[in-house]
């Protein structure tokens, strides 16, 4: 259920970006400012670089399931796209670290 969801979810984020120019209102979106030193978050990230059974599908084990239940539409889409933002730049980190190392 919650792959379903977040599928269309990311569907209908894509089917913004790609249909904004059509639209003849802009809406204007407030920006959350993602706490990078998130430990916890950071640990996760970890754990499904170095397990292979997340690498399909990552942001069903790093994203609340609880916490994007209780969101409406357009939240449970900010969630989404903030949980992969920020997986992007804790991933990036990850591996200049492993890289200096």
């Amino acid at each position: 259920m919650k792959s379903d969801l977040l599928k269309a979810l990311a569907l209908r984020a894509k089917n913004r970006l790609i249909n904004r120019n059509n639209k003849e209102v802009n809406k204007t979106a407030s920006v959350k400012i993602i706490n990078d030193s998130d430990e916890e978050f950071y640990q996760k990230v970890r754990s499904v670089l170095a397990n292979d059974d997340y690498s399909l599908s990552p942001m069903k084990f790093l994203m609340d399931e609880n916490r994007l239940m209780k969101l409406d539409s357009a939240g449970k889409e900010r969630y989404l796209l903030e949980t992969i933002d920020k997986y992007n730049k804790v991933k990036a980190k990850i591996e200049k670290e492993n890289k200096i190392c």
